[in-house]
């Protein structure tokens, strides 16, 4: 293995719909059968302890500085961990390829090379598109709208290029922005490696976040104006909820045991957990009495199926004001949406900060956490988490 080193009325009636269809016990869901190929070495990995599993070296086929406001999602096809996000103005990054890390062979791949600023362009239509053949995303900051559905083995990336706006970060696409009509939703068809915009009118999560419901099919968003969710079915974003609760740089993911969308993060750096539950039509913000995590933005975040906890890893200062990441300790902590109480993994403490990440995901063929992450000025790291 290489370089290997140690995730009112109709309301009432649906709630009571719903409490005869949630589970009452809190034994594990079934485990399917992965297709893809399990890494022996993987599986054994010691519980509660972030284990470094990659770090890029400078001969690697694939090598990419890790971009803060990209999301990712987890191939569950074909066992792989997925990136796709820009920095775009912070660091005139052009990254548009969608990067995969496969537990198999441990190493990272790209679909296409990132394509030349030169080949951006505006279709007839007012998409705009990138690429030597004009089928490719430009390059985004996507945060956490990047979701994966496995029905349609698909990546679902809701956002668009809002910092790209001339005048504002770059003038690089002043003479194109003006033509574009549409910021589409961009699916990456992973079986084929075609993107396709979606036709239907679209819904941006710049800087919010949405997450996969294994139940019912459909991708669901949160934002400060609602939750909405999308069917590729129809291929339509609707909203189902009337305002949000959270502030921008939230993050969120979908509860499966208890069939709910879970949201965490905010600009001001709130440390409440928002639930919206579809079955029951029920949207709020949990009281939370006990323990809780520092206050945070930009968190990683992923829904273990296993534990039926919502894992995030939270950024703690040894003082208040530090910012310096090499100087703090990123603290994983669990969320049991059942019981509203938080639990800290005191085992599982990174002796850096993770900074703005939305890089987290579980990888139900091995059942481990997988981060991306690294700290200040060292190479790109893949850590793993068994819990």
């Amino acid at each position: 293995m290489r370089r290997y080193a140690a995730p009112i009325v109709i309301a009432l009636l649906a709630s009571l719909a719903a409490a005869c269809a949630r589970p009452t016990n809190h034994a594990p869901e079934q485990k399917p059968t992965p297709g893809y190929s399990l890494n022996p070495a993987l599986l054994d990995l010691p519980k509660r302890r972030w284990i470094k599993i990659h770090r890029q070296h400078s001969d690697d086929a694939v090598t990419f500085v890790r971009q803060e406001h990209g999301g990712s999602a987890f191939d569950s096809h074909r066992g792989r961990l997925v990136l796709f996000g820009s920095d775009t103005h912070v660091k005139r990054d052009w990254t548009n390829s969608p990067l995969f890390f496969d537990l198999q062979q441990l190493e990272w791949r790209r679909l296409y090379p990132n394509d030349d600023l030169a080949t951006y362009a505006v279709t007839p239509e007012g998409l705009p598109v990138a690429g030597p053949q004009g089928d490719h995303p430009w390059a985004m900051h996507t945060f956490g709208a990047v979701s994966y559905d496995p029905a349609a083995d698909a990546l679902v990336v809701a956002s668009y290029p809002a910092h790209m706006v001339p005048g504002r970060f770059t003038n690089a696409l002043a003479d194109l922005w003006p033509r574009v009509q549409r910021h589409p939703t961009w699916v990456l068809h992973l079986r084929s490696g075609v993107w396709e915009p979606l036709g239907g009118a679209p819904v941006h999560f710049f800087p919010y976040a949405t997450a996969f419901d294994t139940r019912r099919g459909v991708v669901m968003g949160y934002r400060r104006d609602g939750v909405y969710e999308l069917s590729l079915v129809t291929g339509r974003w609707q909203k189902v909820v009337e305002g949000g609760l959270l502030s921008w740089g939230n993050n969120a993911v979908y509860d499966s045991r208890n069939r709910a969308l879970v949201a965490f993060g905010s600009h001001e750096r709130r440390n409440d957990v928002v639930v919206y539950e579809p079955v029951t039509l029920r949207h709020r913000m949990m009281p939370t009495p006990g323990r809780r995590p520092a206050g945070a933005k930009n968190v990683p975040m992923a829904y273990h199926p296993d534990i039926g906890r919502t894992v995030t890893v939270v950024d703690r200062a040894p003082m208040y004001g530090t910012r310096d990441r090499g100087k703090m300790r990123a603290e994983t902590w669990l969320y049991d949406f059942a019981s509203d109480a938080w639990a800290r993994v005191e085992e599982a403490t990174l002796p850096f900060g993770v900074g703005m990440n939305y890089n987290l995901e579980f990888d139900p063929g091995h059942r481990l956490l997988l981060l991306v992450a690294n700290p200040p000025g060292e190479p790109v790291a893949v850590w793993a988490l068994r819990l």
